[in-house]
């Protein structure tokens, strides 16, 4: 049985500053400038606390050292046998596709769960691209994407057709045009059978209709053909081409490198391991891989929180946790409902980043601060180190809040006076972040951070905790 309540770091003697399994199944968000200690201090901290209390979980690397930091971590918590590296070099294979058809439990092969993973795969894309959410228009066209994928996976799957994005491209690229199926119902069944054999939509698109044998069927297919040979051939001559491109460009990283090989083909290391004590390490670094490395930890994390959720959550559950180091450099819009259930899944998530403005340029788009700001919010722990980022200071006075503090005042004048008025003031103001130690030999090797949670009073009476880490 897991005990909520348990102690994974002390942060003081008194037993009021005890962090616990239940802070961190809450959620937890690590700011802190360059160089400022949070993954040498807290990081360290925390990430030693999962692995000595038997833990699995996920990393996620941005830089290459992640991989090195981690291995040294379990190394010291003896867990160096619960490592599974998933790196070019393996032999590891991990094709999304292929998982989400075979996976076990309900909504397995579900085409809306299928084509909602390749939505997130184009809107990795478009944030790592410098896109976002450009408003009504941009809905437009994710929408019109969706549909086309929709139909794809279902045209596949009726036609006995592998579901796999080399097919879908093959698809999509055949797709008839409005002058090739102007003619279509005066064409004679060998005509028709003879133009299946040349183009591979039309060919799909036969076998479909061949192999309907139920009413729902029926009405599946009569919706794909309707939708090929009709809509999709007689769009206006902007809106096909864009459909197409945003396809073929989602698609196209998955056609050679770490992705293909990596992401396309088979599946041999599955995200459920890590409920049984593995952690598993995806060390593609961004870094070094750009792009892909932000698709390839990107589509794992999006199935692994997925597959986290979907377990059954006795209690005896293990706790699992995320770590997602440069976080802004992963977000999607899943991490939002993934952290609202987090807590019932034994989930802890794990954030790292410089600052919130990094949160806002990944969100973009016209109002990024609401999502932003929802998001920390379910992020219940939140520690601060030094930063020089004057909207991160300002923000994180703010949700530590104020209070009524003694402050004194003098008059100068002839007759001097000196008093104590109670105002209202940031208990901790922005400036002080600035100063906070940021650890190495200067310091001592300490690192400083103000540590606040939500609902919890430390043992000075505050909402608000001043912690030193140490680096060693």
């Amino acid at each position: 049985m897991v005990n909520l309540d348990k102690i994974l770091v002390r942060f003081s003697s008194k037993p009021e500053d005890g962090w616990t399994i239940r802070d961190a199944v809450r959620g937890i968000q690590i700011f802190g400038g360059i160089g400022s200690g949070k993954s040498s201090g807290s990081g360290q901290t925390l990430a030693k606390a999962f692995l000595k209390n038997g833990f699995g979980g996920l990393v996620l690397c941005a830089k290459p050292d992640e991989r090195t930091n981690w291995q040294e971590y379990a190394r010291k918590a003896g867990r160096e046998n619960d490592l599974i590296i998933f790196s070019e070099e393996s032999e590891y294979e991990f094709n999304p596709l292929e998982y989400e058809m075979t996976r076990s439990g309900k909504g397995a092969g579900e085409v809306f769960n299928l084509a909602n993973l390749f939505m997130e795969i184009y809107k990795m894309g478009n944030r790592f691209g410098g896109g976002g959410n450009a408003g009504e228009s941009e809905r437009y066209w994710d929408n019109a994407l969706r549909r086309c994928i929709n139909r794809m996976i279902q045209l596949l799957g009726l036609a006995g057709e592998e579901i796999s994005i080399r097919n879908m491209r093959r698809l999509l690229s055949a797709a008839p045009l409005e002058h090739e199926v102007e003619g279509i119902s005066e064409m004679s069944d060998e005509d028709i059978s003879k133009w299946g054999e040349s183009n591979y939509c039309m060919g799909c698109i036969i076998n479909a209709g061949n192999s309907v044998k139920t009413e729902e069927q029926e009405e599946e297919y009569t919706l794909i053909s309707d939708y090929f040979l009709r809509e999709f051939a007689t769009l206006p001559e902007k809106t096909r081409p864009t459909i197409v491109e945003s396809f073929l460009g989602l698609a196209e990283p998955f056609t050679s490198g770490i992705l293909k090989k990596h992401f396309a083909q088979k599946t041999n290391l599955y995200p459920e391991v890590t409920h049984e004590g593995k952690i598993i390490i995806l060390d593609f670094p961004v870094k070094e891989y750009l792009a892909a490395g932000v698709y390839a930890q990107g589509i794992f994390k999006l199935l692994w929180q997925q597959a986290t959720e979907r377990r059954n959550t006795k209690e005896d559950t293990l706790p699992v946790f995320l770590w997602v180091d440069e976080s802004q450099l992963f977000l999607s819009d899943y991490d939002q409902i993934f952290q609202t259930t987090a807590r019932s899944s034994k989930a802890c998530t794990v954030f790292l980043s410089q600052n919130i403005s990094n949160y806002y340029a990944a969100i973009g788009g016209r109002n990024p601060q609401s999502r932003v700001d929802s998001l920390l919010a379910n992020l219940s722990t939140k520690i601060f180190h030094a930063n020089n980022d004057a909207v991160t200071n300002e923000w994180a006075a703010k949700t530590i809040g104020k209070a009524f503090l003694n402050i004194s005042s003098i008059n100068v004048g002839k007759g001097q006076t000196s008093g104590v008025s109670q105002q209202l003031h940031y208990q901790v103001e922005p400036r002080e972040f600035t100063t906070l130690l940021s650890g190495g030999k200067a310091n001592e090797f300490e690192v400083h951070g103000v540590l606040t949670i939500a609902g919890r009073k430390w043992s000075n009476g505050r909402n608000y905790l001043e912690v030193v880490f140490s680096q060693e």
